[in-house]
């Protein structure tokens, strides 16, 4: 008997050696072990989230790392970051996620989405491979700090994840601070092949434009999973709100190559603003933590008079500190579109 209460104990405590109970952000207990070397995440924000943290520790990609939202290149990224597969995700626009192909790459840990709207089907899928799996908030600007060290914690990556989400911290306090008692600004957010597919205002696409001063002009329920809401040219020049915010590189050719909108006072005073999507997409598509140095550059545009930013400091520290990687200035004026102007019908603000 003694023997086999020792043998029962020695396998207690091997089990506490090689594991460790973390509470999901739902308070459900979950096995996690000790040493986590390789990470998936379910959905984009997550698997971002991860290459925060540590991207050696990255399994796969949800799509391919370079697409029309996300400039991903060697100058900004790890190697290894570039040649991981595409396990896949859940979400519609690419590839759909194969589990024996994540059961194959035996990760450690899945970090899955919890503001992700198939969240339920992602939980009930993933509980399928039997791989342990925590559910983390990262919708809200203000919830990013507490979810990066709460990811980190659980990849053992403690140290990182409060040096990144003190960070975080301070500059979504200076943005928030710095517009609460502004006027919110009216934008229109444009997408799609003709600038006319947008976000409704209760979106989680555009929560980093409201939360840096802005006010979305057009006011709905979204009616898709995608979000990308048709309007017609005529209610969006009843809109005519005072900054357009533009989605992608191909959104913004059509838009300025349109001389439909040179009627809009956006286009008249320049306040046509591409986001920077190198290495991702600063604001959304998807909403990573990319959406920190996000917030500065709206607030910026927002309230250029009011908020005060050194942007270009901010971004060198931004991609130091989150990427690992140094930036001149010139490299700045180009992640940031810097000198973009009308490309057909240039001045016709006249």
């Amino acid at each position: 008997m003694n023997f086999l209460l020792h043998m029962l104990v020695l396998c207690i405590l091997t089990a506490n050696l090689q594991a460790k109970i973390v509470l999901d952000t739902d308070n459900k207990p979950v096995t996690v072990p000790n040493k986590v070397s390789k990470v998936f995440g379910s959905s984009p924000p997550m698997n971002y989230l991860i290459y925060a943290i540590d991207p050696n520790k990255m399994i796969g990609l949800n799509f391919d790392a370079k697409n029309a939202n996300n400039q991903a290149t060697k100058e900004f990224l790890t190697p290894k970051f570039l040649s991981l597969p595409v396990i896949g995700s859940f979400h519609g626009g690419g590839k759909n996620i194969n589990l024996e192909t994540l059961m194959k790459a035996k990760p450690n840990l899945i970090l899955v989405w919890q503001d992700d709207m198939v969240v339920g089907t992602v939980e009930k899928a993933i509980a399928k491979t039997k791989i342990p799996t925590i559910t983390i908030p990262f919708r809200k600007i203000e919830e990013m700090p507490s979810a990066i060290r709460f990811a980190a914690d659980a990849l053992n990556e403690s140290k990182r994840g409060k040096i990144l989400a003190d960070y975080a911290t301070k500059k979504i306090l200076h943005v928030s601070n710095s517009v609460k008692d502004l006027k919110p600004t009216r934008y229109y957010y444009a997408e799609g092949t003709d600038g006319l597919s947008t976000e409704c205002d209760t979106s989680f696409h555009i929560e980093a434009l409201n939360f840096a001063g802005g006010q979305n002009v057009h006011k709905c329920q979204q009616s898709g999973l995608l979000g990308l809401e048709k309007i017609n040219f005529e209610k969006l020049l009843a809109y005519d709100p005072d900054v357009i915010v533009v989605q992608s590189d191909f959104t913004y050719k059509a838009v300025m190559n349109n001389p439909l909108w040179k009627n809009l006072r956006a286009i008249k005073a320049g306040n046509v603003h591409l986001v920077p999507i190198t290495p991702f997409n600063w604001v959304d598509r998807p909403p990573s933590f990319m959406r920190i140095v996000g917030i500065e550059w709206l607030a910026n545009i927002f309230h250029p008079k009011e908020v005060k930013i050194d942007l270009a400091s901010e971004i060198k520290e931004f991609y130091a500190l989150f990427l690992g990687v140094k930036i001149s200035d010139a490299e700045v004026a180009k992640i940031t579109n810097s000198g973009k102007t009308p490309l057909s019908w240039s001045g016709c603000s006249k």
